[in-house]
């Protein structure tokens, strides 16, 4: 007997145990053994569900207009099957609740919700939703109300939310700061400071745009790439 046969057997199963009548449900006596239960809304299961459950495609349930609990429990694995995320097998979770003691080498995308003490080398993409006492680099860099305590590198991008905040030196190509960093940040890109941003260091960036309400103390340098600004772009007197 097959996964499908099995599955089908333990539902009729179940189904059996209400009381007749109830949702289009039929019970007939078959051999003295137990009452064989048969119904409308679940034998409309599609055959080819059986054939391609090792596919991954799931049952399919049609629904009659009035259903017993079988045919609710079958439709509600259905939904519950097809409605379920799919799953990244190249990406790693640090659960909520979960401490790490020591460094963290990753070279695939890497979520942390929990604690991690030692610093956090990632390849790819990582997302921080928990705190990290120790640096940390990576491709692109995303901290979600996390707090740092370590510097911050990304070659690509950091954004940052404004209940996340960085204790240490942020270095990227992009940014976007709606949290607090107390350090300097360095930005050969774009910097973009929203209003809730506070930034207690020396901010050097390309081309930078301070939403109003941003509080910042220290330098602010903006070099436009390679072009520092200099005396040579004013008249000589």
């Amino acid at each position: 007997m097959g996964i499908m046969d099995n599955f089908k057997q333990a539902v009729t199963e179940l189904a059996g145990q209400e009381e007749q009548g109830e949702g289009g449900l039929q019970q007939t006596q078959s051999g003295g053994d137990a009452p064989e239960t048969t119904f409308r809304s679940f034998m409309e299961v599609t055959e080819s569900a059986a054939g391609t459950a090792n596919e991954g495609e799931g049952v399919r349930v049609t629904a009659s207009p009035s259903v017993g609990i079988g045919a609710r429990f079958a439709q509600s694995l259905d939904a519950a099957v097809n409605s379920a995320p799919s799953s990244n097998s190249n990406s790693t979770v640090i659960a909520p609740g979960t401490v790490i003691d020591g460094n963290i080498s990753s070279s695939e995308d890497l979520t942390i919700y929990g604690v991690v003490n030692g610093d956090v080398i990632n390849a790819r993409k990582l997302v921080i939703h928990g705190e990290v006492a120790g640096s940390i680099s990576a491709m692109d860099i995303n901290l979600v109300d996390s707090i740092i305590s370590g510097n911050v590198v990304a070659q690509n991008s950091t954004e940052m939310t404004k209940e996340s905040c960085i204790l240490g030196d942020l270095t990227t190509q992009n940014v976007v700061v709606s949290g607090k960093v107390k350090g300097n940040i360095e930005a050969k890109g774009n910097g973009i400071f929203k209003k809730e941003s506070i930034v207690l260091g020396n901010i050097s960036v390309g081309t930078i745009v301070i939403e109003g309400g941003a509080r910042m103390r220290g330098f602010v340098t903006t070099t436009d790439g390679d072009k520092e600004v200099d005396e040579d772009f004013f008249p000589q007197k």
